[in-house]
């Protein structure tokens, strides 16, 4: 499997940027206490390392609570598996949006949960370039000569393991991986971005992922069955100095009013199950 030449920058950038949102566009000294509640200029900070995929509702809903609270929220966006081996090992950080079940249960394992809730799914897709030229309509047209790289997010990605599940599912991943066609993202953002600078003629993202597209559209929804479910879960996580700040934003990101700002950029709840 082969990677695209930009994959070892975007890698840097993801996994070492913070995203500053909001009420202070300074970066973090680079000797910043391991506490991530530290003040700065008087308010209190709320850092959250949030899935690729959740990067833009996560940045207006984090303006919005910074409004309401008058705290500052730091968004870390990246591959979950990544942001999870980041928090295990101690980077700071108040709040986890995991986009896969067991990374967040592996958080906890670590003993670095303090509570979490299942909160969100989402759709898988196949997508191509605009116009769509090499003619890609069904997971059976990648294997077509006229297919040279079929763009997933990387094999612990959940992106690029739902990908993985579905196409083996479908009996085409062998395949395409005899024919040396696969080429993996970094995370879902950056497979994104090899459809949509024509480097593959194809790729596997979720639906949300085209609202942040411009040249690619998508042509196959995955059949839920064919992959484990998508399941984004939202985990508080524990800190010696309790952040007062990150359990209020905790709780307004599983809120009525952010649910509204959660669809709009495509995501949908998961149902609650009555005890």
């Amino acid at each position: 499997m082969s990677r695209l030449p930009s994959a070892a920058h975007l890698a840097i950038t993801n996994l070492i940027l913070f995203a500053i949102v909001g009420c202070s566009s300074s970066n973090p000294p680079a000797n910043q206490s391991a506490n991530p509640a530290q003040a700065t200029g008087g308010k209190k900070v709320v850092t959250i390392s949030v899935a690729a995929s959740t990067s833009d509702a996560m940045t207006e809903l984090a303006r919005q609570f910074e409004k309401q609270a008058g705290c500052e929220v730091r968004v870390n966006s990246g591959p979950s598996n990544a942001l999870a081996n980041q928090i295990i090992a101690g980077a700071p950080a108040d709040l986890f949006l995991s986009a896969n079940r067991k990374l967040a249960s592996e958080v906890e394992k670590a003993g670095q949960s303090k509570n979490a809730v299942p909160l969100l799914t989402n759709k898988l897709v196949l997508i191509v370039p605009k116009g769509n030229p090499a003619h890609v309509n069904e997971p059976a047209d990648l294997l077509k000569a006229e297919v040279k790289r079929v763009a997933l997010a990387g094999e612990n990605v959940p992106a690029g393991m739902y990908a993985q599940q579905a196409l083996t599912k479908l009996k085409v991943y062998d395949e395409l991986v005899q024919a040396n066609k696969i080429a993996r993202g970094q995370d879902v953002r950056s497979t994104l971005a090899y459809v949509e600078r024509g480097e593959a003629e194809a790729g596997i993202v979720y639906s949300t992922d085209l609202l942040a597209a411009k040249n690619v559209e998508a042509v196959d929804e995955f059949d839920p069955h064919t992959h484990e479910e998508i399941a984004y879960v939202l985990v508080l996580l524990k800190h010696d100095d309790e952040n007062g700040a990150a359990k209020e934003f905790y709780d307004f990101l599983a809120s009525k009013n952010a649910e509204v700002i959660w669809q709009k950029y495509g995501f949908e709840r998961i149902a609650e199950k009555s005890p």
